[in-house]
């Protein structure tokens, strides 16, 4: 019982050993803590990848046509089947995904847990019209590097053959 007293005592005098949160600044995050969700549409080229890698399939990616030819895309990230990993974060070659420090991931409504982003995707532009003597001229110059080829295999194959 003596030591248990003396240690009991000790503590008394001592600062505490833990924080105090709730009244004070919230702890920085751990080294490499991957935390809440961040999507910037603006980066983002709509590759897919991210959509592929994710395991739990926490992605939605809704693409809308436009009068103009453009697309309206929207990813939208469900928080809740998350399990950050990280993987959508490294396999974005654009880092348009990235995993903050946030750790507060807390709310009461289900869309409190969604991330969203919508971006235009630009239609290409239209490809010219071409007239038939261009296209006559194009096939005419895909003939002759053809034949230029063949020729430079054939003359590198007969000078392999005189050496040999």
């Amino acid at each position: 019982m003596l030591p248990y007293l003396k240690q009991a005592l000790g503590n008394l005098f001592r600062a505490p050993s833990t924080e105090a949160f709730p009244k004070g600044e919230p702890p920085a995050a751990a080294p490499g803590y991957r935390g809440r969700l961040v999507y910037h549409p603006d980066r983002c080229i709509n590759c897919g990848l991210c959509l592929r890698v994710c395991a739990p399939q926490c992605m939605e990616r809704t693409v809308e046509k436009l009068e103009n030819g453009d697309q309206r895309v929207t990813f939208t990230f469900d928080m809740t089947s998350c399990t950050f990993c990280g993987m959508c974060a490294d396999f974005c070659t654009q880092h348009s995904i990235t995993l903050s420090e946030d750790y507060m991931i807390v709310g009461t409504q289900p869309e409190d847990f969604l991330v969203t982003g919508t971006f235009i995707k630009k239609a290409p532009p239209p490809r010219p019209k071409l007239t038939p003597e261009q296209i006559a001229a194009q096939k005419a110059k895909v003939e002759a590097a053809k034949r230029a080829k063949e020729a430079a295999a054939k003359a590198a194959a007969e000078g392999a053959k005189a050496d040999g």
